[in-house]
């Protein structure tokens, strides 16, 4: 009987940690989850639209932004002015300090701090998308 209760016990608890392991590892589906893909690394966008072709675009060098998004699902939402901006959701871990809204500012705007990104593709992710995956 020490040895059934043994087991299972094992058991349980193999269980919990393979669902807390799961919970950690939180895989996101394209098309479904979210839209738009932005590679930090190459600084690349990556549309997923629910009926065209996927399609990319490679962001120019001049449009570089010095605002640093962690890796994770962003909701892309408007701030009380209107303004998009990308809002972590409560799962996306976020560095210590971070508030978890970025502004999003098109290329040529040089005020405050923000996402650069061009002003075409502000307007297609705020036409297309309500979810950003950063990888």
């Amino acid at each position: 009987m020490k040895i059934l209760r043994k087991l299972l016990s094992a058991f349980v608890l193999s269980c919990i940690s393979m669902g807390t392991q799961a919970s950690q590892n939180l895989d996101y589906q394209a098309g479904s989850q979210y839209t738009a893909v932005l590679n930090r690394q190459s600084s690349q966008w990556h549309m997923v639209p629910r009926i065209q072709q996927d399609f990319a675009l490679n962001q120019a060098n001049h449009c570089r932004s010095n605002t640093s998004v962690p890796p994770g699902l962003w909701l892309l939402t408007h701030d009380v002015d209107g303004k998009p901006e990308l809002l972590a959701p409560s799962y996306t871990p976020l560095p210590a300090g971070h508030n978890g809204h970025i502004a999003i500012i098109a290329c040529t705007d040089k005020q405050g701090d923000g996402l650069a990104i061009p002003a075409k593709l502000i307007d297609w992710l705020t036409d297309n998308t309500g979810a950003i995956y950063v990888e």
